[in-house]
């Protein structure tokens, strides 16, 4: 009974009471507590008590089955010793970079679900803007992704595995030096989606977001630089421009046709003028 200390406490009338310092057994009033008894049977010794009274250095004390299975998982393992001379015989490098070049192709079921959104965000929009993110935390983000819908747009960022298997192949495929080509799946490209040409807008998000650097814009089925973007903004608009060049043509008939009808105004003038003279 010794060894359960609570199962002794029941057995004399006593009453268990249990905390973070252990394991504490409590009599009744009239009784002798037994040896050893409120003592500190849990995790610190109580008072006067040695957690180890007798220490043998040559045979330690072993630890519990479930210790021995950890210990036993845990144990590191060497590889068993190979001569210099046998060491490329079993190198793996060529059929790990096989690997790596396969993963790097291939896409999960998650991964399709993905190419497909960006696809269709890639078709219905007319300006597609790429950047350059500091270190940035998702609740800024979330920020920025607020800040591009306030302004009509659409902020997402996909990893390069999804933008080789969408853009590879298309009229986009040289948008792929714009994704990060860094190893591992957390290097995510922020990409800037609106359905209409607006490069005030790409230069006002980048200032609403501190994070953030415009790399490049996909305008009018063309890849503009920074500098690009900021010269198309003094530029009028596809509209305006139309307009200018109809009233520069109009303005160009009409000088035309006047110098082509200028003889013949010529001579009507003339004619008249002779009738009056011969009425006077």
């Amino acid at each position: 009974m010794a060894s359960q200390p609570w199962l002794s406490g029941l057995v004399r009338g006593g009453v268990i009471r249990s905390g973070f310092l252990g394991v504490q057994a409590v009599h009744l009033p009239g009784q002798v507590p037994p040896v050893g008894a409120g003592q500190g049977h849990g995790v610190i010794p109580g008072p006067g008590q040695l957690r180890f009274r007798r220490v043998n250095i040559t045979k330690p004390h072993q630890p519990d089955f479930f210790r021995k299975k950890l210990l036993a998982y845990s144990k590191p393992v060497w590889d068993e010793i190979v001569p210099l001379e046998d060491e490329p015989k079993n190198c793996g490098w060529v059929e790990k970079q096989e690997e790596a070049v396969k993963w790097n192709d291939h896409v999960n079921q998650l991964e399709v679900f993905y190419v497909r959104e960006m696809m269709e965000l890639f078709h219905s929009s007319q300006m597609i803007a790429f950047y350059h993110t500091n270190p940035i935390s998702n609740g800024n983000f979330r920020k920025a992704w607020q800040n591009g819908r306030r302004s009509g747009m659409e902020l997402k960022r996909f990893s390069m595995r999804v933008g080789r298997n969408g853009l590879r192949g298309t009229e986009w495929e040289n948008c792929l030096h714009f994704f990060h080509s860094f190893p591992g799946d957390m290097n995510e490209q922020p990409i800037l989606f609106s359905p209409e040409v607006n490069p005030k807008a790409l230069l006002t998000f980048e200032k609403k977001v501190p994070e953030f650097h415009l790399l490049g814009a996909v305008v009018h089925g063309r890849i503009l630089s920074r500098a690009g973007v900021m010269e198309l903004q003094n530029i009028p608009d596809l509209t305006a421009q139309r307009e200018q060049l109809v009233a520069l043509l109009g303005a160009n008939q009409g000088k035309l046709v006047q110098l082509l009808g200028s003889n013949q105004q010529q001579l009507a003038t003339n004619l008249e003028q002779l009738i009056k003279d011969k009425t006077e």
